[in-house]
């Protein structure tokens, strides 16, 4: 779990979320992706975009399956905001450095 707590803290990670099915009793091992939301802490726009890009694709690796990769305000649908806040389950949260896997 260190590899995921030093992934998060060089990309600036103030909180990341899994919500949808990897969070219920939905998930399928052999062909669910993993839902997240996340947040960075960096206020420059082109760092936090290019800490978003390459976190990206280094959860896909350590999670070994695509990932779905959503921000706050990349979130317009209020069915799709509401699904995420009844699934939702903070993972790690960068105040804190703390993971909870």
């Amino acid at each position: 779990m260190s590899d995921f707590l030093t992934l998060c803290k060089t990309h600036d990670v103030k909180t990341l979320y899994a919500f949808g099915s990897s969070t219920t009793d939905h998930f399928n091992e052999d062909t669910s992706d993993i839902d997240l939301l996340i947040e960075i802490e960096n206020n420059d726009p082109i760092k936090r975009g290019e800490n978003l890009m390459n976190i990206w694709d280094k959860l896909e690796q350590f999670f070994q399956r695509k990932v779905d990769l959503l921000t706050n305000s990349s979130i317009k649908n209020p069915i799709l905001r509401q699904e995420i806040e009844s699934t939702k389950i903070l993972i790690y949260d960068g105040q804190k450095q703390e993971i909870s896997l």
